[in-house]
């Protein structure tokens, strides 16, 4: 007899119950995203290193295509708060990105925009 994984929510991994006979899919209770059924594709092979460089490169395409960073950071706050609430679903949590400034030691990086200081009409490169 051979034992089927539990089916998970592709969008939150949520555990959901099997779908009636004929059903095309189930509708996440937690998201509310409809999962379809079908075969299986290969489990992912993501490391936390690949996960780490796909996040870096989407933070630099958002900012190459103009969003402001509060606009990115707020979304990765959301986004994290999102996933740790449903990791503990008991509990409500709150994600702060504190920004302390510049480390002690360490010396400040100027911007590309930051590098130029204008003088009457001028500008002047350090």
């Amino acid at each position: 007899m051979r034992v089927s994984p539990p089916l998970r929510c592709a969008n939150c991994g949520t555990p959901l119950d099997p779908p009636g006979t004929g059903a095309y899919g189930v509708t996440c209770q937690v998201c509310q995203l409809f999962n379809a059924l079908g075969s299986p594709g290969p489990a992912p092979t993501l490391s936390l290193d690949m996960f780490g460089e796909q996040l870096s490169d989407l933070v630099t395409q958002a900012r190459a295509n103009g969003l402001p960073l509060d606009m990115i950071v707020h979304t990765l706050r959301d986004e994290l708060e999102f996933a740790a609430e449903l990791a503990s679903g008991d509990r409500d949590l709150c994600i702060q990105i504190i920004d302390l400034g510049p480390r002690v030691g360490q010396p400040l990086r100027q911007s590309s925009r930051e590098n130029g200081i204008p003088l009457r009409g001028r500008v002047a490169r350090a």
